[in-house]
């Protein structure tokens, strides 16, 4: 990593919208589709979403994607949707092990409040509920992390980049 600060950004519904399709399904107006070992997907970036991690890159922070998905898919998905240059490092599940958390961190998601899937992601990053109790990681979770709206293709009602403030602000309070 080249930074003191990194910020963790969920993949599927964060940063790109990701369907599962049927060969030869149309893909909706925006969405990209293509096909791997069988399965076909459409895939469409959030229109903010490379504002919002280029001016990330911009304030120096480690840009890390983290995801629960399998790395190599996931890096599949992130250039389809032209998303594949503006991140640092992706982290999935074949790959946990490879996150050391750093002194300052964010991470963005739009899982939170008891999802399993958000659990899941932070306990890549060595967090548990369980290890710290109720009371610390839910002071934890209110000090590193920001919870967007899911991003499934339609409208980008309320960008990433509306966050960057809120990110700004974590990273310097810690």
């Amino acid at each position: 990593m080249k930074s003191s600060k990194t910020v963790f950004v969920d993949c599927n519904d964060t940063v790109i919208a990701v369907r599962y399709a049927n060969r030869g399904e149309e893909a909706p107006d925006g969405f990209r589709a293509f096909e791997r070992d069988g399965q076909w997907y459409h895939v469409k970036a959030r229109p903010s979403a490379a504002a919002f991690l280029s001016v990330l890159a911009d304030e120096e922070c480690d840009i890390v994607i983290l995801t629960g998905g399998h790395s190599r898919m996931q890096h599949l998905i992130l250039n389809f949707g032209k998303l594949g240059r503006l991140y640092d490092d992706l982290i999935g599940a074949d790959n946990r092990d490879a996150v050391a958390l750093p002194e300052k961190w964010v991470l963005v998601d739009d899982l939170q409040g008891g999802s399993t899937s958000f659990e899941e992601k932070l306990s890549m990053l060595g967090i548990s509920k369980k290890t710290l109790g109720e009371a610390k990681y839910k002071a934890l979770v209110e000090r590193h992390c920001i919870q967007c709206v899911a991003f499934k293709g339609g409208e980008d009602s309320e960008p990433l980049t509306g966050l960057l403030d809120s990110v700004k602000a974590k990273l310097a309070a810690q």
